[in-house]
């Protein structure tokens, strides 16, 4: 079954950024997957396989030559036994009952098949820790942008689009959902998007235990 809704794209939608905002600060994970993959006693050629990619690719990506798509990304994930989370921050202290993440603090991971020019940035609102039950960023879709295919894992989600519109796909159901929209689903499901539209799209993504 397939729902289509073709909403007109909502004003305040902005185009896309040709400057990266001094708030945010780009993550280089290649470090990150490389030093997970020791702890595992794995070689390239066995995390190659296991995520169906090149072993030349997994080298460029471990000293940040190319980056993954969404879709690979998860993959290397879940195959090392982490999550994308702990790509961001290595370590958490808990200093109180209260967590401020401040707008020139928040970190972000960019993931692209074609040099960024269609791909997704996701910002970090949640600090890594062991004993999160939450996991949640803010996914920067650029005009043409996807995941690159379809991902499935244990959890629910939920989002609430900001600004533009993406196409939602869950199992065998496509959705438009533009700014102001929510959306729920289980994890379980295959699930994918694209920004389908001319302007960035930018959607804040909770997903719950982060399985992700």
């Amino acid at each position: 079954m397939t729902e289509h809704n073709t909403r007109p794209k909502p004003a305040q939608a902005k185009a896309i950024a040709t400057k990266e905002p001094d708030s945010l600060h780009n993550i280089r994970i290649g470090a990150r997957l490389r030093h997970s993959r020791l702890l595992k006693g794995m070689n390239l050629k066995e995390v190659a396989a296991g995520v169906g990619c090149s072993e030349g690719f997994i080298s460029k990506l471990e000293n940040d030559k190319v980056q993954p798509s969404l879709a690979i990304l998860h993959k290397l994930v879940l195959f090392l036994g982490i999550n994308v989370t702990l790509l961001f921050n290595e370590t958490f202290e808990d200093n109180g009952p209260l967590l401020v993440m401040r707008a020139n603090e928040r970190p972000m991971i960019r993931t692209s098949l074609h040099h960024q020019t269609d791909g997704v940035g996701l910002e970090g609102l949640i600090p890594h820790s062991r004993t999160s039950l939450l996991q949640a960023n803010i996914h920067e879709v650029a005009p043409g942008g996807s995941g690159h295919g379809m991902i499935a894992h244990a959890g629910e989600e939920l989002g609430y689009v900001l600004e533009g519109f993406i196409d939602l796909t869950v199992g065998e159901v496509t959705s438009r959902v533009s700014a102001g929209d929510s959306f729920f689903f289980s994890s379980d499901h295959p699930h994918g998007y694209v920004n389908p539209g001319k302007t960035v799209a930018r959607v804040f993504w909770v997903n719950t235990p982060p399985t992700f």
